[in-house]
């Protein structure tokens, strides 16, 4: 899946709109295969968070080909938080993909503190649907503590006041895929 990543970047950049499947060397045929997948990708530049986009929440079976075009084309063309990339710029990029294996709310009594950022991710939605956050786990070197964590939950909420209790939370665990080599 990371080789289909690398397709679509590579398209993108070349003809500056998304490809079709037929513009694709798939192998893995089960990609079109219809299933209700929830995913991740995260694109680094010189090993930093440089493009992103995800589907955190997919309710509809759709091939997850659709879902791969779909979201690192968003990665690269919306994340309004990054300059646009260049095709020269490829070499110098690592992809990150992130299949969502499970969400589970976190019970009665399971605080944000009890989960391990080196091996679980946190979803948190407000209550009154107005923001939401994901973060995954292992995402970025600087995430290895909960204070760590915690912050950048807050930075991503945009919410310094951040209690618990006003979001609906999440824990995430994901099948990680990378061209980190």
């Amino acid at each position: 899946m990371i080789n289909i990543i690398d397709q679509i970047i590579k398209y993108y950049l070349q003809y500056k709109k998304s490809p079709t499947v037929n513009d694709l060397q798939i192998e893995d045929i089960s990609l079109m295969d219809p299933q209700q997948k929830s995913l991740f990708i995260t694109i680094y530049k010189n090993w930093e968070i440089r493009w992103a986009s995800w589907t955190a929440m997919n309710l509809n079976k759709i091939p997850l080909i659709t879902l791969l075009i779909e979201n690192t084309v968003f990665a690269l063309s919306k994340d309004s938080r990054f300059d646009p990339i260049e095709l020269k710029e490829i070499q110098d990029l690592k992809i990150r993909l992130d299949i969502i294996q499970s969400k589970t709310v976190l019970s009665e009594g399971k605080t944000l503190k009890s989960i391990d950022p080196t091996k679980s991710g946190i979803l948190a939605i407000k209550k009154d649907y107005e923001k939401i956050a994901l973060i995954l786990s292992n995402i970025h070197p600087v995430l290895i503590t909960w204070d760590d964590y915690n912050d950048v939950l807050k930075a991503k909420l945009d919410d310094k006041d951040f209690k618990e209790e006003n979001y609906l939370l999440y824990e995430i665990i994901s099948e990680q895929k990378n061209n980190f080599e």
